[in-house]
């Protein structure tokens, strides 16, 4: 199984799962498809909605990648593209919910989609025509729950599978693209200098500039004992996003 991946979009974080608050302001507690706790702390500014993920399942036969979004995002973003009407689109009934089948004869792949109660899982398949059993000889393989508080997916025992590879995803609107991950899972990309000390670890800021030395794109780059955070810029001189930057705290528990 394989297929062109498109990495959750703002519109797709739209669509939200509630966001269940902890103490104070817009500290949350979500869980990802792992089952981990994903906790945000700190953060001045509110999240558009729910969180997006993409994870991989490793085996025997190889990987597979999944995303993970609250229900209803795959359609409404496909709308909001303009590319629904190039799809030929099945539907299925199963497991408490329901299975689309997004067929794109130009590009010659299927998105299947599980859509529950509150969150869909989807991965692509190479070629067109495939049957809804073959999407739903993997799901069978992960104990599927889909609660308020996020979509878990853990490998059933005997199915030979690991999760691995998370990254969630979320946006503040106008100021920021959040994306986390596990700490273990970018320590090759941790800079050699000492990075400056903020509220959710160590951080390093990572600016692209032209030829005349303007800033086009920023970003910041920060890492704790448990995830690596990064922080894209909408505008590289708004002070939101410094506000955020200083103030965030991402854990993985």
């Amino acid at each position: 199984m394989s297929g062109t991946y498109t990495p959750p979009s703002q519109a797709q974080a739209h669509f939200g799962v509630p966001v269940f608050p902890l103490a104070e302001g817009n500290d949350m507690q979500v869980r990802a498809p792992n089952g981990q706790s994903l906790t945000v702390e700190g953060n001045s500014q509110p999240f558009i909605g729910g969180w997006a993920y993409v994870i991989w399942a490793h085996g025997p036969a190889g990987g597979t990648r999944f995303q993970v979004t609250p229900a209803g995002s795959t359609e409404v973003v496909s709308k909001q593209l303009g590319d629904w009407p190039r799809f030929t689109v099945r539907e299925a009934q199963w497991n408490g919910g329901r299975i689309l089948s997004l067929e794109d004869p130009e590009q010659g792949t299927t998105n299947m989609v599980w859509v529950g109660p509150h969150n869909e899982v989807a991965t692509f398949f190479n070629g067109v025509g495939v049957p809804f059993e073959a999407f739903m000889d993997i799901l069978v393989k992960f104990d599927v729950q889909d609660t308020p508080e996020g979509l878990t997916m853990l490998p059933r025992a005997g199915s030979g599978l690991t999760l691995g590879n998370l990254l969630a995803v979320n946006t503040i609107d106008q100021v920021c693209a959040v994306q986390v991950k596990p700490a273990a899972d970018a320590a090759d990309a941790v800079p050699p200098t000492k990075g400056k000390r903020v509220r959710g670890g160590s951080m390093w800021r990572v600016d692209e500039k032209d030829e005349a030395g303007a800033v086009q794109t920023r970003s910041a780059f920060m890492v704790n004992d448990s995830t690596a955070t990064t922080v894209v810029a909408a505008r590289p001189d708004d002070v939101r996003f410094i506000d955020v930057v200083e103030t965030i705290s991402c854990r993985l528990s």
